[in-house]
């Protein structure tokens, strides 16, 4: 312990001497500009606004702290044209937000905000793989076109300009599915409260019926349809300030496998049943406090969620989830992150349907991705240590203000990750109830429209290692 804190100790002297150098040379008092910047004021007088030609004002205005007529120490300015920036960017309405002063005259000054608006409609063919991720789909399907969605998807953000969103899917393939979903963040003159409506409607040819080993275990029959899934819903949005949101959801569903399912699994639904049908209840608590939502680097965000499915004893599952990010840039070009993933459900006899845990999804330990994990107490932590290594500048050669460059960023990590699923009856599947642990080393690609590539290199508790790919984008 002695040898870690005096390693400790000599790691922040290297980090921060450098900070503390200049103001003894000087013979400064390291706080003193500080404290003029807090006690100085300055009034704004007018918010200018260049670049929004489809985003209504307001909705910009709702994200600037800065207001018109008001007086602000110098450093409130500063630290607020920041936050203002980060509130803009993370409503995912912009490629790139400026925030900056001009004018400066006497004890008042000019607040500019210049946006760069996305395109707001994709009309898209879509092609998606339905295995959980590229490297089961590859390795243990062959990259068959069989386990492929395919069709449109049309993707309307920002429709009206108050960064409603609307979506749209027509799918073939693996699955035969139509979708939609409407979303206003905002009905009322305080900006605060929102709705949202959504609409699915699926069936699929194949079903994954049990776990084996931590692998899913499919049936399918190329003549029929084994399983059909209908949800309706609606919900309720509140987001007073910029870093919090409490959401509501309330959705009825009906879902069905066949005769078939059933028999190979008399527990996939409770008591051997074929159909369920069942209310659900979800409450959401979210905070994002982080310098860019769709890749953090700096800030905490998490969030908290309530689930009640199920009225009667056909469904019946009371789950608590909550999810947790702390970023840090220990110094420049370098940062570090711990995320944290905890769930319970209750009672702990629960049907195969409601048992998936780790693995589905962006659930994961890095390294365990061609295994699932079910179970009704899970928790799962990563450590990520990362450096920005490339930040290049595609030139497009278009005259476009918003797309005649396509920024990059290239980032090195290194991480690791734990991990426990609980399941009251595991059954043949060797990674449930115990201690997981894996590492490796990773690099990181990021590009406008929130698109991300992960690279990971990556070694699990089982001796097994492998290069993993994971694609990521909103769209």
């Amino acid at each position: 312990m002695r040898s870690l804190c005096k390693y400790g100790f000599w790691l922040v002297v290297f980090l921060y001497a450098p900070q503390l150098l200049p103001a003894q040379e000087n013979g400064e008092k390291p706080y003193e500009d500080h404290q003029i910047l807090k006690t100085s004021y300055l009034t704004i007088r007018e918010v200018h606004l260049t670049g929004n030609r489809i985003t209504k004002r307001y909705i910009v205005d709702r994200e600037v702290l800065l207001k018109k007529g008001r007086s602000y120490s110098i450093s409130d300015i500063l630290r607020d044209m920041q936050l203002s920036r980060q509130n803009l960017m993370n409503t995912a309405l912009f490629i790139d937000v400026t925030v900056d002063f001009s004018n400066w005259v006497d004890d008042s000054l000019d607040i500019i905000v210049d946006v760069k608006e996305r395109w707001y409609y994709f009309p898209i063919p879509y092609f998606k793989p339905v295995d959980r991720n590229i490297n089961v789909w590859i390795n243990e399907y062959n990259a068959s076109l069989n386990r492929v969605n395919y069709g449109l998807k049309f993707a309307g953000n920002n429709v009206s300009g108050r960064n409603d969103k609307v979506n749209l899917w027509l799918i073939s393939g693996y699955t035969r599915q139509v979708s939609f979903n409407y979303m206003v963040p905002y009905i009322d003159k305080s900006l605060s409260h929102g709705i949202l409506v959504d609409f699915a409607y699926s069936r699929n040819k194949e079903i994954s019926y049990a776990t084996e080993n931590n692998k899913q275990v499919f049936y399918k029959n190329d003549d029929h349809f084994v399983m059909s899934q209908l949800r309706v819903g609606i919900g309720y949005t509140y987001r007073k300030g910029s870093i919090s949101r409490h959401t509501i959801r309330l959705s009825y569903s009906l879902q069905s496998i066949s005769d078939t399912v059933e028999k190979l699994n008399p527990d996939y639904y409770s008591n051997g049943l074929l159909e369920i049908r069942y209310p659900e209840l979800l409450y959401q608590y979210e905070h994002f406090k982080v310098d860019y939502i769709p890749y953090p680097l700096k800030g905490l965000m998490w969030d908290l969620s309530f689930t009640k499915r199920g009225i009667n004893k056909d469904v019946n599952l009371w789950q608590i989830t909550l999810r947790g990010s702390q970023y840090w840039e220990v110094s420049p070009k370098y940062f570090f992150a711990i995320q944290g993933v905890a769930s319970l459900k209750l009672p702990f006899d629960q049907p195969y349907s409601n048992l998936k845990m780790f693995g589905y999804g962006d659930a994961y330990l890095r390294g365990l991705e061609f295994y699932v994990m079910d179970g009704v107490v899970g928790g799962l932590a990563r450590a990520t240590f990362k450096r920005e290594i490339w930040a290049p500048r595609l030139n497009t050669g278009l005259k476009s203000r918003s797309y005649a460059h396509i920024p990059f960023r290239f980032y090195l990590k290194v991480f690791g990750d734990a991990g426990y699923a609980y399941n009251k009856n595991e059954g043949p599947n060797f990674l449930n109830n115990r201690f997981l642990y894996t590492g490796g080393i990773g690099l990181d690609m990021i590009t406008i429209y929130d698109f991300s590539m992960r690279f990971e290199f990556s070694l699990n508790q089982l001796g097994e290692k492998g290069l993993f790919l994971h694609p990521r984008t909103d769209f």
